[in-house]
């Protein structure tokens, strides 16, 4: 598919890597769309079970089953996710993957001697009481309360949720340690939920401090404040059309109760209509917030229509605009890149040149969410090819300072350059990972992440991608196995940024489930923990060493 972004970036990569192999430039343009993808495409039997609900009891430190390899002797602690469990409320189903109710699955690994310990648990919130209880109690990302044509009635009960800002708390997104506290979010700020790291039992709702409430949705993905003191670092979105919607900078204090500090408040570029934000980048100096032209549709909202990619509408023509927060003067500078890109998540951030420099995994527009579908994912006729997604490098020269001034006011443009090997990652990158010892370093080396053998509706590989194109990207995959966010955990004493492992949990060609350790130097299996459960496919975690570090 000869799109804007995949062109430009190729134009960039070549101009970049001069000596990269034809072949690997071409596969890019060359792999084909496709209408309707073979049954057996994308491991048909692990698909359907990685997006069905969770059916079975809490399970409760039950031993896994060493099946191939042994655990490394020095890795102990508990590796930690969330995702979604359940995707029923009564007799609704409902539309996305990114939807389902909490689910919250740990393992414990000590060693090579004792065989890993499994728990998982659902998180107790307001909306999974009402799902239990029959009925869609409060509007998920892709599912309104009321279905396009669902009368009056339900577009006014939609439309009250929304101005009363008590959104959805299904916190499945994403596990933060905190303060001493495991925590559970989504995009909504009441979503923050205290887990017990031992248990998984939820404590309630984090003890925010009076008075510092900011917006109603925030990213899931908060950043430990790399200008220290051990709070976090977080977007909020007021939405306040049709004048005043604003995205909100904010640290979170270490300690509890937690106290939100604003540190900047940036105009909407479009104050009626918010953009969708899932992640931004953060330096010791700055906070970049990415505003992709991907905007909230408040009529798909309430369920009186559906926009281009569900309740968001693709506005092309707007450009991806990119907000650039000096923390120490307060200034704020915007680029805008044109043709714009669409992203979930960000690799690393960090300064170097002169440039405040953000690696992303870059979409040439939102339709992976469409492809995330729970339709598309579990009906083999609606199964398409997967969107061609980038490993880039978005460089954002700084101007000295200055509100609102454009690229078009004579400051250098931002460039968008890409940084993987389409060969290895099959032109699929996403739920990237780094080693945290190098997060904001402009010289790191290597992401990991989730790839593609095509054709394919979901991610069937493992990826290491060499951002600095010295030849060590590398893949792993098992025919007919989905792999989920590969969690780098460094081994204690390592001195390469390479030297540790990659947790991965996986749906096995079965339709069961597995936790993968590989070697991250080379994508080597080490280990593969069987699960005495299957369990669905999920999103985001961490890794808490034996004695409670994160």
């Amino acid at each position: 598919q000869n799109r804007p972004m995949c062109a430009t970036l190729m134009t960039a990569n070549m101009r970049r890597y001069r000596c990269a192999s034809a072949a690997a430039l071409l596969c890019c343009a060359l792999f084909p769309p496709v209408a309707c993808l073979p049954t057996a495409a994308g491991g048909r039997t692990a698909r359907h079970a990685a997006f069905a609900s969770y059916r079975g009891e809490a399970v409760s430190d039950a031993s896994m089953e060493v099946v191939r390899g042994a655990v490394p002797d020095w890795l102990r602690g508990a590796y930690l996710r969330n995702g979604p469990g359940l995707f029923e409320a009564g007799e609704r189903r409902l539309r996305h993957w990114f939807d389902g109710y909490a689910l919250l699955t740990r393992v414990q690994l000590s060693g090579g001697e004792t065989p890993p310990r499994l728990t998982t648990r659902f998180v107790e919130t307001d909306a999974l009481t009402a799902a239990r209880a029959g009925s869609l109690g409060y509007a998920e990302f892709q599912t309104p309360l009321s279905e396009p044509g669902g009368g009056v009635a339900g577009a006014l009960r939609s439309l009250a949720a929304l101005a009363a800002g008590d959104p959805t708390d299904n916190c499945c997104v994403n596990l933060v340690r905190h303060g001493g506290d495991l925590v559970a979010m989504t995009e909504t700020q009441r979503s923050w939920r205290a887990i017990d790291p031992a248990t998984l039992k939820s404590r309630g709702r984090v003890p925010w401090a009076a008075g510092s409430r900011l917006g109603v949705l925030g990213t899931a993905h908060p950043h430990p404040d790399p200008a220290g003191g051990g709070g976090l670092i977080n977007v909020a979105t007021d939405i306040n059309p049709p004048f005043f919607s604003s995205y909100q900078v904010y640290t979170v204090s270490a300690q509890p109760p937690w106290h939100r500090q604003l540190l900047a408040s940036i105009p909407c570029d479009d104050r009626a209509a918010p953009r969708w934000l899932h992640s931004f980048g953060v330096t010791d100096r700055s906070v970049v917030v990415i505003e992709q032209p991907a905007a909230y549709d408040v009529p798909a909202m309430l369920g009186v229509r559906s926009a281009s990619h569900g309740t968001l509408d693709w506005l092309p023509e707007r450009g991806t605009r990119v907000h650039v927060l000096d923390r120490r003067s307060g200034a704020v500078e915007v680029h805008v890149v044109q043709p714009p890109f669409f992203f979930f998540h960000v690799c690393n951030t960090f300064e170097a040149d002169g440039a405040v420099c953000v690696d992303l995994c870059a979409f040439d527009d939102p339709e992976i969410v469409s492809s995330l579908s729970l339709e598309r994912l579990t009906d083999d006729s609606q199964a398409r090819d997967l969107p061609r997604s980038r490993v880039v490098r978005l460089s954002l020269p700084r101007r000295g300072g200055g509100d609102g001034g454009g690229d078009a006011d004579g400051g250098a443009a931002p460039e968008l350059v890409p940084l993987d090997d389409v060969s290895v990652s099959g032109g699929f990158a996403d739920l990237p990972k780094i080693n945290p010892r190098v997060a904001g370093c402009a010289d790191y080396r290597f992401v990991y992440g989730i790839g593609a053998a095509r054709p394919t509706p979901v991610s069937n590989r493992l990826v290491k991608t060499d951002v600095a194109g010295r030849g060590g990207d590398a893949a792993f995959e098992v025919a007919g196995m989905l792999p989920g966010e590969p969690l780098f955990v460094p081994r204690p004493g390592g001195a390469e940024e390479d030297d540790g492992v990659l947790l991965s949990m996986g749906t096995d060609p079965d339709g069961g489930s597995s936790l993968y350790v590989l070697a991250a130097q080379d994508m080597r299996l080490l280990a593969q923990c069987r699960s005495p459960v299957p369990l669905p496919a999920g999103f985001h975690g961490c890794w808490l060493e034996e004695g409670g570090g994160s």
